[in-house]
């Protein structure tokens, strides 16, 4: 039985992060059709966890499960968990899972050399990205300037087609987030590692749920 799902991204250029949540749903044995919604686009509604899914909900209740996406920033992540189940738990009655990335969601977009330099549209260029290590990558202090740099060095633009190519940073990390392999390195960084382990523990809550609520 396919499920129904409701994703609420930090912003629209997360929304790719929904079509990843559901592989992960059909690699942990359960179909999850993907609602998403962008936060920054409840025009009226603040941007509380809580006030944002009171606002989807009472307008379309039926979802079995919901996913929420808050970037942890520079701060620790522990509070982010803690503001999505304190909203969850006033305004949703199924099982939930809160998407945190350490620091922020570009950190993911940092593993790939090669994804880089094609949305930067030089597949081919042999420019030294000084990428971080995978095993250091969580701890960039500010990984969307470094996502905003690389680019910058992939692409080997100057002038006015360099501001150009800078302008276009929301739709390069789009790109970069939908061509990003939920089976390759980014499994092995512990804030995917907990996505994966608490969307199975989610999942085995709906299973024992019934066909139904």
């Amino acid at each position: 039985m396919t499920r129904r799902g409701l994703f609420i991204a930090d912003g629209s250029s997360d929304l790719p992060l929904a079509r990843h949540l559901e592989t992960i749903c059909c690699s942990g044995g359960t179909g999850v059709e993907i609602v998403d919604v962008p936060a920054d686009r409840l025009p009226g509604v603040g941007l509380r966890v809580e006030d944002r899914l009171r606002a989807i909900l009472a307008e379309d209740p039926n979802f079995d499960i919901v996913f929420v996406h808050r970037d942890s920033e520079n701060k620790d992540p522990s509070p982010r968990y803690s503001e999505v189940s304190s909203a969850v738990s006033a305004t949703f009655t199924g099982p939930a899972v809160a998407v945190v990335p350490v620091r922020m969601t570009e950190a993911w977009l940092l593993l790939d050399e090669q994804a880089i330099r094609q949305v930067a549209g030089s597949p081919s260029g042999r420019q030294d990205l000084s990428l971080p290590q995978r095993s250091a990558v969580e701890r960039v202090a500010d990984p969307k300037r470094v996502l905003k740099d690389v680019l910058v060095t992939a692409c080997g633009l100057h002038g006015r087609r360099l501001k150009m190519f800078r302008a276009q940073f929301p739709v390069h990390r789009a790109l970069l987030l939908e061509r990003l392999d939920p089976n390759g390195e980014v499994r092995e960084l512990t804030a995917w590692s907990r996505l994966v382990a608490d969307t199975a523990q989610a999942l085995a809550i709906l299973s024992t749920e019934g066909a139904g609520r």
